[in-house]
């Protein structure tokens, strides 16, 4: 499954809007047969609340459209890489792909020591999605060079 720049742009828009309310610049949104079915931005600092990551937000709001937490069928766009808690919520529900824009190693489900995202050993979970790096990986990490990811 290729990329769509599209989908990554729109996360990059939404990272931006995040930025302005004065958040981390993070975007993302969860797509189901090429329509977006959840957008999400940062917004940890504006909620006070620790679990409002992008893909969090965008994958609550995929499961509200679809009355479901089964997400299975559908793919993760996001301008940052998924951190654990992030992770977790991704192989839950099943999302089977994933596009990530710029790479945090030192938190994130895939580069870091703790590839949560990936790891095909985790006893009761589904499967790991795949995982593309975005065409746009430039101007994801030009966006989060912006501000320090928290």
């Amino acid at each position: 499954m290729e990329p769509s720049d599209d989908f990554m742009l729109r996360c990059i828009e939404l990272g931006r809007a995040a930025e302005q309310k004065g958040d981390t610049p993070i975007g993302s949104i969860v797509v189901r047969e090429g329509r977006v079915i959840g957008e999400g931005i940062e917004s940890v600092k504006v909620s006070m609340d620790f679990t409002a990551h992008a893909e969090i937000q965008a994958i609550r709001a995929a499961c509200r459209s679809l009355k479901s937490f089964d997400l299975r069928g559908c793919s993760l766009y996001t301008t940052a890489e998924p951190c654990w808690m992030c992770s977790y919520a991704i192989r839950r529900t099943g999302i089977g792909h994933v596009v990530i824009g710029a790479p945090v190693p030192h938190v994130g489900g895939v580069t870091s020591r703790h590839s949560i995202l990936t790891d095909p050993n985790i006893t009761g979970w589904p499967e790991p999605p795949t995982i593309t790096w975005s065409n746009l990986r430039a101007e994801c990490e030009n966006l989060m060079q912006k501000r320090k990811i928290e």
